[in-house]
């Protein structure tokens, strides 16, 4: 089984997952996801110190290998539950926009992301008709996310050095999912 998941949180973000039948009541999956984002900010007027506006950009790429434990049904029919695990990496960029005369862009912050985790899912899924297929579910997921960029720091005698900044927390989140 593939399926195209319908993004609930995000109508940047493409997600496919495949769905292989191990057993009559087991199956292992894996998923890919893709998330883009690009925003574009402009003042109705250009700001006293040359600010026209903000630029930013980002992305992230994930893979989420997962198996289903069938209750109910034949697999890939019925209730099921799934441990699954996830792992992504992306790049998020923030640039500030002046004017020409003001030295034009200047590219304020550029973050490395990446995460890893995991997630329990209960859900039922329903073949209608050979070829077409529909899933849901919910569940509960954990990851870890870390953040790594540069900023400017006073050095030695006066001058700025650059400094990686490596910061990382626990995030816990609420899952849906819609195939």
């Amino acid at each position: 089984v593939v399926t195209v998941s319908v993004p609930l949180q995000s109508l940047s973000q493409l997600s496919l997952e495949g769905e292989r039948v191990m057993g009559e009541r087991f199956s292992v999956g894996l998923g890919v996801s893709a998330i883009f984002n690009q925003v574009r900010s402009r003042f109705d007027e250009t700001q006293a110190d040359g600010v026209e506006g903000f630029d930013s950009g980002s992305y992230r790429l994930g893979i989420e290998p997962s198996v289903r434990f069938y209750l109910t049904g034949r697999a890939p029919q019925g209730l099921w539950v799934s441990p699954r695990l996830e792992a992504s990496l992306g790049r998020n960029t923030s640039e500030t926009v002046r004017s020409q005369d003001e030295g034009g862009s200047l590219i304020d912050i550029s973050t490395d992301i990446w995460s890893v985790g995991g997630a329990a899912v209960v859900g039922y899924s329903v073949v209608l008709e050979p070829g077409f297929t529909v899933q849901g579910g919910v569940g509960f997921g954990a990851r870890r996310e870390a953040l790594a960029y540069d900023v400017v720091r006073p050095g030695e005698n006066g001058l700025s050095a650059l400094t990686r900044v490596h910061q990382s927390t626990w995030l816990f989140t609420l899952r849906i999912l819609l195939n």
